[in-house]
């Protein structure tokens, strides 16, 4: 019985199920169910590697622009120290300079801009004096503009300009100011120039492991996946089916422990095949017995005693007339007795074994059952059709057919309300199952009629599950199935071994003069 089967009957927890079937009614349940229990084993260990991937990238990554952060400041702050300590002294050496007059546009020439640092020049009027066009500081703003970090990694990293004012005093009068200018543009270029390359990297790296691990996973699983394969051969009965030992030492061992079970259940299987079919020849021979006991003891003695009641009453013609008719009284009732036994006794033998069966062909024994049932319930119109069947499966074989066609149309006429019925029975050849399976051919029966179907809530009876256990027991199939069009249909599928054929075929060979072996038999 099922979990959820379980669950239902019992109202108790399951607490022992596998985490799939604890959450399977909810929502956390069913989407972990469906993103990772219904997946592979590859699947998982590969989503698994790249979730670990993706949280080290992320984890990289704020490590990256934190550190990148305090390298930036730290950066700008000696970048500006300096650029300060060159324009003071730069300003200092000009106002000393007395072979010429300090301007402002000398300084905007003079001072380059330092690495990290904008130096502008203001005058009084707080307007930006420029260099002359073509310097080369403005030259090389180009190439770096172009590599520039892109805006949304400039945002992550971004710190706070630094500025300082140097102002500009010539003869005690204030003639403008300096200011430099901390930027981390060129610094933000650098790190994302340098993450960049190393992101890159580590991609490639990971594509190229997830390539091989794809491929190796392939490698080692596919064993598992031929092995879910062979049990599933095995759960369908292909028993014949065997695993190929791959190359790794564990899984090889597992594939050898398959093939050993398949063995095992093939074997296993044959012998409780063979147990069954002699445990049915074995009933089948005591009920045999039984009849041919019935038939030879109990009817002589029946006989008899219908032949001494006649004879007493022939002698009580002799008494007196009162006596006479009493004692003819007695004879009539113990007559009446006798045929009654006669009657139980006939259909007693009838159940045990049909008399026909062992002495006539098995075809012809259904055809006369066919007849049999014609004469019962004229109003059926019931037809028999026989392909390529021998004269005899012995025992147990023939007298399950009987049984199944004496079933079949009793259930048709009795409670499906079948106007026609028609049976079929024919030997079809078959390949063997495994290697130790000894079965040539099947012996296949149908009975088909036009009723009203069978009932969705109808249950088997005893005649169904005798039946079923009997071809079971034989090593068959039985199935009844409800037509689309309306009607039942009872199929029967039995194994015949090769040494059954042969034996058959001999009988067959033997008969086949006296013309019994017709093909189609009973009224249409």
């Amino acid at each position: 019985m099922s979990t959820a089967l379980r669950d239902e009957d019992s109202g108790a927890p399951d607490a022992a199920a596998p985490p799939a079937a604890r959450h399977r009614r909810t929502f956390t349940g069913a989407l972990s169910r469906r993103l990772w229990y219904d997946r592979s084993v590859r699947t998982q260990l590969l989503g698994t590697f790249v979730v670990i991937n993706l949280v080290a990238g992320f984890a990289a990554a704020v490590i990256v622009i934190y550190n990148g952060q305090r390298a930036i400041e730290a950066e700008l702050a000696a970048s500006v120290d300096v650029a300060e300590r060159f324009v003071r002294g730069t300003v200092a050496w000009l106002a000393r300079d007395t072979s010429r007059t300090l301007g402002l546009d000398d300084l905007a020439v003079r001072l380059r801009h330092p690495r990290h640092v904008r130096i502008l020049v203001i005058d009084a009027d707080g307007r930006t004096v420029s260099p002359p066009p073509g310097d080369d500081a403005d030259d090389a703003a180009g190439p770096a503009q172009d590599a520039a970090a892109p805006a949304w990694f400039q945002a992550l990293v971004q710190v706070d300009n630094l500025r300082r004012d140097v102002p500009v005093v010539v003869g005690g009068q204030h003639v403008g100011t300096i200011v430099v200018v901390g930027q981390a543009a060129d610094e933000i270029t650098e790190i994302w120039q340098d993450a960049s390359g190393l992101a890159l990297l580590a991609l490639i790296l990971n594509a190229t492991v997830f390539a091989v691990l794809y491929v190796a996973l392939g490698r080692v699983l596919h064993p598992l996946t031929s092995l879910a394969g062979g049990l599933r051969a095995l759960e369908q009965g292909r028993l014949a089916h065997r695993l190929r030992r791959p190359a790794v030492r564990e899984l090889a061992d597992i594939a050898g422990r398959f093939n050993a079970l398949a063995d095992s259940i093939a074997a296993a299987r044959t012998d409780n095949a063979r147990l069954n079919r002699h445990l049915v020849t074995v009933q089948d021979d005591e009920r045999r017995q039984i009849a041919m006991e019935l038939h030879d003891e109990l009817g002589p003695c029946l006989f008899g005693l219908k032949a001494n009641v006649a004879s007493i009453d022939r002698l009580a013609r002799e008494l007196p007339t009162d006596a006479a008719q009493r004692i003819h009284e007695r004879v009539a009732s113990i007559g009446t007795i006798t045929d009654r036994m006669r009657v139980l006794n006939r259909d007693l033998l009838g159940r045990l074994r049909p008399m026909a069966l062992g002495h006539v062909p098995l075809a012809d024994a259904i055809a006369s059952l066919v007849a049999d049932f014609e004469g019962k319930v004229p109003d059926r119109g019931i037809t028999f059709e026989t392909g390529r069947v021998a004269h005899s499966y012995g025992n147990g074989v023939d007298l399950t057919v009987f049984r199944c066609v004496q079933e079949g149309i009793t259930n048709a006429a009795r409670h499906a309300g079948a106007a026609r019925i028609a049976v079929t029975l024919a030997e079809q050849a078959a390949e063997p199952r495994h290697a130790d399976d000894a079965t040539t051919a099947l012996l296949l029966l149908s009975v088909r009629d036009d009723g009203h179907g069978i009932a969705p809530d109808a249950r088997p009876g005893l005649g169904w599950r005798g039946m079923e256990e009997r071809v079971r027991a034989l090593g068959g199939r039985l199935t009844l199935v409800r037509e689309p069009d309306g009607g039942t249909r009872l199929d029967v599928a039995i194994p015949i071994e090769a040494a059954d054929t042969m034996e058959t075929m001999e009988k067959d060979n033997a008969t086949a003069g006296d013309g019994i072996g017709s093909s189609e038999h009973g009224r249409r």
